[in-house]
Order: C-alpha cells, then structure tokens, then sequence
C-alpha cells in the first residue's frame, strides 16, 4: 500500500482571514520532502537504472512543460534514471493510450500517468501491474495504483480565498459579490471552487455567478465574465478554476474599462501568463501557485521510491500564494519557467 506523505500542512488557512495565509515551507514541510529525496537516493545507491515515462493529458502546457524540464532535472542530478515523456496534447485519450502501450511493451520500471480516462487505462494498469511495472497518478487518482503525484486542491482555494477575503477588508469594500468559475466534470478538483464558497460565505462575500460557470481555459473565461459583468457591472471578485479561465476574465474586466483598484481577480496553479499578471500589479491580484520544482522533482523520487521500496509513494506539492505582497517569492516562482 502506498504511504501517505502531505508536503505542506492546510491548517494555517482559518475559515476567516485571522490568520494571515502562509507564502513559504515551514520546517515541517522541509523535512517531508527530505525524506521523499532521500528515497530516491537511496534507490539510486542499490547500482540499479531506472526508467520513468511520465504522460501528461496536456503536455503542450507551459507548466507541464516546466514540470518536465524539473524531472529531468533530477533525473540527470540522481544519475541513474531515464526519463521518457510523451505527446499527448488537448485530452487526447487515444494518444495517451498509444503512448502508454508502447511503454508497457518496452518494460519501463514506473509509469506515472495523468489519466485522462481511468476505465479506458485500466487494462494498461493491469499489464503493467503483471509485468512489475510502477504505476503511479498525476493530478487524477486511481484504484489499486503504486502512487499520486498532485498537490492540494483544497489548499489551493483556501489560499486564493484568503487572498480575496484581505483584499476586501483592506480595502473596505461593501457587500462585496464575486464570480467564481468551476469544472463540475471533474469533481475530484471541487476544493478549489467548494472552499472559496465556503470561506466567501463565513466573509460576507455574495457568489452571484458559479455552478454554471465551468471554465478552464481563456475562450471559456472571457465569457463567463462578460456574462456576469453584463448581469453585475459591479462585481468586485473574480477567482478562476485555475489560471487561464481568470485571465480570460481578465482580458472582460480591461475590455469593461474596471479600474485594476476597483476588483479581485485571481487564478490557481501559477502558470506562466498567470504569473506574469499578478507581477505586472493590475487587477489580477493572486494565483495559488505550484511549486513545480519539488512537483517535477516528486515525479521521479515518488515513482523510484515505488520501485524500490524506499520512501514515501503518496505525496502533495506544497502551494504558495502569489502575489505582489512577498516580491521575492514571485519573482522565485517566475524563475522556475526560465530554462
């Protein structure tokens, strides 16, 4: 069974902003990721190489792609892994699968998958289960898998929540109401829109647009926000499933000609573009962002930690918030999309 691990503890987010939200690893933290890098050495110690295939459902993402030049990175800093990386792009299911038969056949050591389908993938599962392969999970969770490789959705609403729940008290605004879009079809990553409700409804903040607002990408947030601008012109929050469904919104909020210290708009994961727009200083305030170093990194380490036996298998990458409050920790998470 595969041991539990959580990277970073949620309990410093309160339901109300009385308790400033966390921008940094505490000692905790620290030491938990020690132990998942230290299995990963100590698998390396045994003499053995390994192959590690990663397949992400979206590898044409800048995070992803930054996700994987940080496996790599430890791949080549270990010294006894190879990793393999496929193409599948936009959700392409049978270009997931294509990539994973292939993988399977070749008798790689760990597969670590984003699993786009899980009853689609489960015969490869199994075949890889009976020929020793290491199957481990990306984001999405499967039954009987060696591993997961995420980070914590509810963390990541807490913090944005937080965020937005300052903004309005330092800014003294009244009967503050907000948009908040979702992706019911993936009700595994619901903490990211449940926990902003949640934390908004203890705060006084008025969600006057959510269920129906499914967005993950700018297209879809461009109009979940002009929509709700036409309905609420003066909406004051905007917080985004993740990153491009806000900055779609933001592109609405500009076009409406919203003044930036008039409105809250934030995003989750700590994408590229997303980022830049938080440290341009405009109304897009905050995003929950991923430290995708340690989450590349746990990609090779959690699936060596599988193989050998030797560390944790289970594991959340810490995420911080982002925002022009702690310029140093943005411009750090900046740096890591730097080659």
């Amino acid at each position: 069974m595969a041991s539990r691990v959580l990277l970073f503890s949620i309990t410093a987010f309160s339901l109300v902003v009385s308790q400033a939200p966390a921008v940094a690893q505490d000692a905790s933290s620290l030491a938990e990721i020690q132990e998942t890098r230290a299995g990963g050495l100590k698998a390396c110690a045994t003499g053995r190489k390994f192959r590690i295939a990663f397949s992400h459902s979206l590898s044409e993402a800048a995070i992803v792609k930054a996700v994987r030049r940080f496996a790599d990175m430890r791949a080549k800093e270990l010294g006894c892994v190879t990793m393999l990386h496929d193409n599948t792009q936009a959700n392409n299911l049978e270009q997931q699968i294509d990539a994973v038969k292939v993988w399977v056949t070749q008798g790689v050591d760990a597969i670590v998958v984003t699993p786009i389908d899980e009853r689609a993938l489960k015969p490869l599962q199994l075949e890889a289960e009976k020929k020793g392969i290491k199957w481990l999970t990306y984001l999405g969770t499967m039954e009987q898998s060696d591993g997961y490789v995420s980070f914590n959705h509810s963390q990541s609403g807490q913090i944005v929540a937080n965020a937005a729940v300052k903004w309005v008290k330092d800014n003294e605004v009244k009967d503050p109401i907000a948009l908040v879009t979702t992706l019911n079809g993936l009700p595994s990553l619901s903490p990211r829109w449940t926990e902003v409700e949640r934390i908004f409804v203890a705060n006084g903040i008025t969600i006057v647009a959510k269920n129906d607002q499914d967005s993950a990408n700018q297209t879809s947030g461009l109009k979940a926000a002009e929509v709700t601008l036409k309905q609420h012109p003066n909406l004051n929050i905007i917080i985004g499933f993740n990153d491009e469904s806000a900055l779609g919104a933001l592109q609405a909020v500009e076009a409406a000609g919203i003044a930036p210290n008039k409105i809250f708009v934030a995003g989750q994961d700590g994408s590229q573009e997303g980022l830049a727009a938080v440290n341009k200083g405009g109304a897009y305030k905050a995003s929950a962002a991923i430290l995708v170093n340690e989450l590349g990194a746990n990609i090779v380490d959690q699936a060596l930690n599988a193989i050998a036996g030797t560390g944790p298998t289970v594991v959340e990458t810490p995420t911080v918030l982002a925002s022009k409050s702690d310029q140093m920790l943005l411009d750090k998470l900046i740096k890591n999309y730097q080659p």
